[in-house]
C-alpha cells in the first residue's frame, strides 16, 4: 500500500532512458501542461511501408478493401473535421505473432462492411523487420471473423479461429506451403480459445459442454433456461444452458477428443514444454458460484490427475511455463473487488515450493491495462506474462497514468527494466523463443494501432504498418492537454483537455465524459467520440478520478464503498478548475459515461443542475436491485455491499428523482446482463411520469459493451454516436 504523501504525488514514475520510442512515433513530446488549449495536428505518418502481390495484397485492391498498409496519400489543401461515420473507416490490428523464425508477423485485421452493416476480420503476415523484402499481405479472406492466428511449433502451419462455416468459431489450419484452409474442429457450441502442442501435431481448445451433449444427437430448441447456480448467464454469451467450458485434444488427424469433464468453467491453459501436461485455472470450490476466485490446476494428460498449485482464495489467471519446465508464472490478485494490482508470481510447477511474487513489495505497479476507447478489444487487457528463454526473466505489461509500457523482470533478483518509454501505449506483446524480438501494437492519442517489432530488450523499434494512414492524412485531429487538479481531500487527480480552435474571445460548451469500471481509465488513445465532438465545437474533459487504474493501489481502493462520494467531487473539481483556466462557456455543461460513467452521469445530475445536458449510456440506476440482477452480482457486493443496504440507497440515482431537472438521453444495449436495460427503463419511466426531458432508446441483440466492433453492429454503433452529438446539439448549443 501506498502511505498517504506517496498518493498525492503528481509526476510520473521515473522511467530511465535507456530506450526511447523511435522517431518514427509521430507526437512523442507530451504538451506542455501549463499549454493554453489543445493542440490541432495532422499526424505525420512516416516510411509508410509498402504492399506487394496481386489480387487481395495488392495496392489497389488493400485500399479499397482497407489496407493495412495504404499507399501514401497527398495532405489535403484542408483538413476534414472527424465525423460520426468516419468511425466506420478505422481498421484495428491487433494479436501480432512471431513465427518461429521470427521473419513474420501474423495479426489480424478488423474492419467494417457497410454493404452488408458487419464487422469483419482477416488475417494478414508483415515481415517482421522494416529491411526484409516484402510488405504486408491478405492471407484469409476475411469475410467473416478471422483472428487468433497462432503458429505452429515448426512454422509450417498457421491456425486460427474463425466463424466462416456456422457463425460459431471453429478452428482452421492454413498451410504455409499453399493450399485452402482446412476445418479441424466442428464443436456445436464452439472455440474460446486454443494453443499448439510443443510438438506441432495436436493442439489444445476449450470449448463448453455438458453431459447432456453426448447423448442427444438433435436436442432442439430447449422448453425452457434452468438456472441452480449465479453463474448461469455471462454478458456477451447470454445462458450457458448448464455448459461449463473444458479442455479438448484436437490432432492434426484423427478424432477430436474431450479431455475434461467438470462442473466449472476450465480457462486459459497452457503446456508444458514435453507436452505432458496442461495448465489452467479454475474455480473448482464446493460452491464456485458464490466465490469470484481462481486457482492456477495442473492436469497430467497419461493419468488424468489434477494438482493444484495456488490457493483457492484470490485470482490466478494468465498462466505461462517457463522453457525449462521448472516453474509456472501468471498474474494474482488477493481480491476481486478490481481495486487491487494484478501482478506476476511464480509457482514450482511441481508444487514443491510456494507461490512467490516476481515484484519487489515497494512496486506499486498493475499489469492490466484498461485504458479505453471504442476500438480495441478488451482481451488486450491482460496479456500472459511470457518467458525469456533463460527460465529467470518476464515479459509484462504495466499500465502507467495512461500508459502502457513492456517491462522486463527477473524472478530471482527481483530486479525491473523497462523496455519502452515516452507517450503510447504497447499492447499484447509476443516475445520471440529466442527472446531477441518482440511483435507489439502500439497505439496513442492519434494512432488506433500500428504492429511494431523491437528487440528483445527493447532496442531499434520499428513501424511495420499503417492501418489508418490515409484517415489520419486526411483529417484534423485534436491533441489533449493533459491537467491535474487537486480534489477537496487533496489528492492530485488527472485527466486530458480535448479543446476545440477557437476565435478571440469565444468559448466553448465542454462535455464530462465518465469512464466505466470504475477500475477503467483515460489515456493515450484514439477516442473517436471525442475527436467527433471537438469536431463539431464541444470540449471534452476526460478525467480519471479516484478508483481510475493506473495511478497505484490506494488511489483505486478509495472507490471501495463510496460510489458517488469523492469521486464525484474530483469531476467537478476538475470541471472548475477548466472552467477558471481555460475558454469554457460554464452555462453550456453537459456530462455523458458508460457503464460506472452511466451511473456517475444519472447519479451527477440528481446533485447539481449545472449540466444543461447529459447521455447516460448502460448505467446502474438503483443499486439495491441491480447488485441482484447483474451476472456480476457478487461483484457489486465487494464493490459496494460493504457500505450496508442504507448507503446503496442513498447513492441510486432512481431514490433522487425529483432532484432531475437534466435533459436526459439513456441509451442501453437491448441484452445487457451487465447493468441490465431495467436500470435505464425504471428511471425513464420515473422522469416521464414527471414530465421531464427524457429519452430511451434500446439497440436490440448486442451486449454491455457494443460499441465493441464484435459486439455491437456498424449501424448500432454509429447510431449510437449519433445521438449522443445531435442531444449534446440540441440542448448545449440552442441559442439562450
Amino acid at each position: 500500500m501506498l502511505e498517504e504523501q506517496d498518493e498525492n504525488k503528481t509526476e510520473p514514475r521515473p522511467v530511465p532512458a535507456q530506450v526511447t520510442a523511435s522517431s518514427e512515433v509521430p507526437h512523442q513530446a507530451e504538451p506542455d501542461q501549463e499549454e493554453a488549449s489543445s493542440t490541432v495536428m495532422q499526424p505525420e505518418v512516416s516510411d509508410p511501408a509498402t504492399i506487394q502481390g496481386q489480387g487481395a495484397g495488392s495496392v489497389e485492391a488493400a485500399t479499397a478493401a482497407g489496407a493495412p498498409v495504404s499507399a501514401a496519400v497527398p495532405a489535403p489543401m484542408r483538413l476534414a473535421s472527424v465525423t460520426v461515420e468516419d468511425l466506420l473507416d478505422l481498421q484495428i490490428a491487433s494479436d501480432p505473432q512471431l513465427s518461429p523464425d521470427r521473419s513474420l508477423i501474423a495479426f489480424t485485421l478488423q474492419r467494417n462492411d457497410r454493404s452488408t452493416q458487419s464487422s469483419q476480420s482477416a488475417i494478414w503476415l508483415v515481415p517482421s523487420r522494416k529491411e526484409a523484402a516484402g510488405g504486408a499481405r491478405q492471407l484469409t479472406v476475411g469475410d467473416y471473423q478471422d483472428f487468433a492466428p497462432r503458429w505452429s511449433p515448426q512454422g509450417d502451419y498457421l491456425a486460427f479461429l474463425s466463424t466462416r462455416h456456422g457463425g460459431q468459431p471453429q478452428l482452421f489450419l492454413l498451410s504455409l506451403h499453399g493450399g485452402e484452409a482446412r476445418q479441424l474442429t466442428h464443436l456445436p457450441n464452439g472455440v474460446s480459445e486454443y494453443s499448439w502442442r510443443p510438438d506441432g501435431q495436436a493442439l489444445l481448445v476449450h470449448s463448453p459442454w455438458k453431459p447432456a451433449d453426448d447423448q442427444q444427437t438433435d436436442p432442439g430448441e430447449e422448453p425452457a433456461l434452468v438456472y441452480t447456480r449465479l453463474d448461469e448467464q455471462w454478458d456477451g454469451i447470454g445462458h450457458w444452458h448448464g455448459r461449463r467450458v473444458q479442455l479438448w485434444l484436437v490432432p492434426l488427424e484423427g478424432e477430436v477428443v474431450r479431455l475434461t469433464a467438470e462442473p466449472v468453467h476450465l480457462v486459459q491453459s497452457c503446456w508444458s514444454p514435453d507436452g505432458s501436461e496442461v495448465a489452467f485455472c479454475a474455480n473448482r470450490r464446493p460452491q464456485p458460484d458464490l466465490s469470484t476466485s481462481m486457482a492456477l490446476w495442473v492436469l497430467t494428460l497419461a493419468t488424468g490427475q489434477l494438482r493444484r498449485l495456488t490457493p483457492e482464495e484470490g485470482l490466478a489467471q494468465m498462466p505461462s511455463w517457463s522453457p525449462d519446465g521448472r516453474y509456472l508464472a501468471y498474474y494474482y490478485a488477493p481480491d476481486q473487488t478490481e481495486t487491487c494490482n494484478i501482478t506476476p508470481w511464480i509457482v514450482a510447477a511441481d508444487g514443491s515450493e510456494a507461490p512467490r511474487p516476481v515484484f519487489p513489495e515497494q512496486a506499486d505497479y498493475t499489469c492490466q491495462v484498461t485504458i479505453t476507447d471504442e476500438l480495441r478489444p478488451a482481451n488486450e487487457w491482460l496479456i500472459r506474462p511470457q518467458w525469456y528463454p533463460d527460465s529467470r526473466q518476464l515479459l509484462v505489461t504495466i499500465h502507467e497514468r495512461g500508459q502502457a509500457h513492456l517491462y522486463r523482470v527477473d524472478h530471482e533478483t527481483q530486479h525491473i527494466t523497462p523496455l519502452t518509454s515516452g507517450p503510447g501505449r504497447y499492447l499484447s506483446p509476443h516475445l520471440a523463443g529466442d527472446g531477441s524480438l518482440i511483435a507489439v501494437v502500439r497505439a496513442d492519442w492519434f494512432t488506433p494501432g500500428d504492429i511494431w517489432s523491437l528487440g528483445g530488450d527493447g532496442s531499434q523499434p520499428q513501424r511495420l504498418t499503417g492501418v489508418n494512414e490515409r484517415f489520419l492524412r486526411s483529417h484534423q485531429l485534436i491533441r489533449p492537454r493533459r491537467l491535474t487538479w487537486q480534489a477537496t481531500d487533496g489528492l492530485t487527480i488527472e485527466g486530458w483537455l480535448y479543446l476545440p480552435p477557437l476565435a478571440a474571445g469565444q468559448r466553448a460548451p465542454l462535455i464530462l465524459a465518465v469512464h466505466g469500471g470504475p477500475s477503467c481509465a483515460w489515456g493515450d488513445a484514439y477516442v473517436h467520440e471525442f475527436q467527433v465532438l471537438t469536431g463539431q465545437g464541444f470540449a471534452v474533459l476526460a478525467a480519471n478520478p479516484r478508483g481510475s487504474d493506473g495511478y497505484g493501489e490506494a488511489f483505486r481502493r478509495r472507490i471501495l464503498n463510496d460510489w458517488g462520494g469523492k469521486d464525484l467531487g474530483d469531476l467537478l473539481a476538475g470541471l472548475d478548475y477548466v472552467i477558471s483556466t481555460t475558454p469554457i462557456d460554464e452555462k453550456r455543461l453537459g456530462i455523458t459515461g458508460l457503464s460506472y460513467g452511466g451511473y456517475m452521469t444519472a447519479w451527477a445530475i440528481t446533485q447539481t443542475t449545472r449540466f444543461k445536458a447529459a447521455v447516460s449510456r448502460n448505467p446502474v440506476t438503483y443499486l439495491p436491485l441491480c447488485r441482484l440482477l447483474s451476472d456480476q452480482a457478487l461483484w457489486f457486493d465487494l464493490a459496494m455491499g460493504g457500505a450496508g443496504e442504507e448507503r446503496l440507497l442513498e447513492r441510486s440515482p432512481l431514490a433522487f428523482i425529483d432532484r432531475i431537472t437534466t435533459p436526459l438521453l439513456l441509451l442501453h444495449a437491448g441484452d445487457d446482463l451487465r447493468c441490465p436495460f431495467s436500470e435505464s427503463l425504471q428511471l425513464f419511466t420515473a422522469l416521464r411520469k414527471r414530465r421531464q426531458i427524457v429519452e430511451l432508446v434500446r439497440y436490440p441483440g448486442t451486449s454491455h459493451t457494443m460499441d465493441w466492433p464484435t459486439v455491437g453492429t456498424p449501424v448500432q454503433r454509429c447510431d449510437r454516436l449519433r445521438r449522443t452529438l445531435e442531444w449534446f446539439q440540441r440542448f448545449l448549443l440552442q441559442e439562450g
